[in-house]
């Protein structure tokens, strides 16, 4: 009989310790599940919020440091956070953008990388940046809109087929870009009758 209680003590005071056990690691992937989704979702309401803006801007997003390794890819749909769980298994959380942001690199965009620098492209291209004070004249505006059209799909091709890995230890800049165009031909922008033509751009300077 007393055989039998330490048996049975035993076998109480083992499942105790593996329902511990298991609790903590159960806890432990969701928490990081948690912390996953609060990256992606952080990230994603940073670029809607530049999104959302009236003028120009920049901003700069840092990820943060865990107890962990964890890697966080882009493409202009949706933006990932991984991490290795507890059982060998692969922790992944995606947030889809409710706009289309350009991640960029000097891979997939030799010509500019920054808005600054895209605003240069221009005026070095077309003799007028683009801004609300220098628009694009209306003999270049088709151009610029097929040159646009053409780097936004060759982006969206490639971040497609490899998405952009930011590093983590470094910022991420997020750029508010805006492109006027004088579409009535004065040489002026003007609110009521002119175009402009705006996106969000994603880079890092390494």
């Amino acid at each position: 009989m007393g055989l039998t209680l330490s048996q049975l003590g035993l076998m109480i005071a083992t499942a105790i310790l593996l329902t511990v056990v298991l609790t903590f690691i159960f806890f432990s992937d969701w928490q990081r599940n948690a912390e996953l989704t609060n990256i992606v979702s952080g990230f994603s309401n940073m670029v809607e919020g530049m999104d959302s803006r009236y003028f120009e801007n920049t901003t700069t997003y840092y990820f943060p440091d865990k107890g962990y390794s964890y890697t966080v890819t882009m493409s202009t749909e949706y933006i990932v956070a991984s991490a290795n769980g507890n059982w060998n298994n692969v922790l992944s959380i995606k947030k889809r953008f409710l706009i289309q942001p350009l991640s960029q690199s000097l891979n997939n965009n030799p010509d500019w990388l920054t808005g600054k620098a895209f605003h240069q492209y221009l005026l070095d291209t077309y003799l007028h940046n683009g801004s609300r004070s220098d628009p694009i004249h209306l003999e270049n505006i088709s151009q610029v809109h097929s040159y646009l059209n053409q780097t936004r799909t060759s982006i969206q091709t490639d971040l497609a087929l490899q998405p952009y890995s930011p590093l983590l230890r470094n910022g991420v800049y997020i750029d508010k870009v805006i492109i006027y165009y004088d579409t009535n031909g004065d040489g002026t922008w003007d609110n009521e009758f002119d175009e402009k033509q705006d996106f969000i751009l994603i880079y890092q300077l390494i």
